[in-house]
């Protein structure tokens, strides 16, 4: 059962695969979530904002108030995910810094999340939920324990180097490999890191602290 009176979670992100991926990892890490969260249905680009960066935000804070108000609810904390697109480095972090700061002037209490990069170096993270996914799938030696941030492309790896021809992995298959993740307790045991990983898990730990 919901509780409204405790306030939404509202999440938005690239597409409907991301913010169930998103969901599910929010109501594992932080259960106090569960029953409390709402989708923006569109798709949300801040990080390529740059002059527009304000109206963009003050557009989402609009669309955020919007659904929590159909819940009957205030509007308790909106955590947003893009893709980064390209390898972790300083640039990534300032990206990231950029659009929380800005996010937080309008907003406050907000997570933005910048996957690096993008959302499968996550799961390369989980190389023995990978394995045997499907059959044949294997992530390589060299794929293991690594800096999967560091991975120019984790969507392309995961369909050339770690599926099968059979089988390649497609992007729907992302909500299901977590579900395994979660299910088996690997989740806060990854093999490997990732910057933007370690930040996800903080981000989403203290999204209802103050809420």
């Amino acid at each position: 059962m919901s509780r409204p009176e405790q306030g939404v979670v509202v999440l938005a992100g690239e597409d409907r695969n991301d913010r169930e991926f998103l969901r599910l990892l929010l109501n594992d890490i932080c259960p106090e979530s569960v029953g409390r969260v709402a989708e923006i249905k569109d798709a949300v680009r801040l990080r390529a904002a740059n002059q527009q960066l304000a109206s963009r935000v003050k557009a989402l804070h609009k669309l955020a108030k919007g659904v929590a108000a159909r819940k009957r609810a205030p509007l308790a904390c909106l955590i947003v995910c893009e893709d980064y697109d390209a390898v972790e480095c300083t640039a990534a972090r300032h990206a990231q810094q950029r659009v929380q700061a800005e996010l937080t002037r309008q907003i406050g209490g907000s997570h933005y999340l910048l996957a690096t990069a993008e959302l499968e170096a996550w799961l390369l993270l989980y190389p023995d939920v990978l394995d045997g996914y499907q059959t044949g799938w294997r992530v390589p030696k060299q794929r293991r324990r690594i800096d999967t941030g560091m991975i120019h492309d984790p969507k392309q790896v995961l369909k050339s180097e770690v599926s099968s021809p059979k089988r390649r992995y497609r992007e729907s298959d992302a909500i299901e490999i977590l579900r395994r993740v979660l299910g088996t307790g690997q989740l806060h045991n990854p093999t490997g890191r990732n910057t933007s990983w370690h930040h996800l898990h903080t981000e989403l730990t203290n999204c209802l602290h103050h809420a």
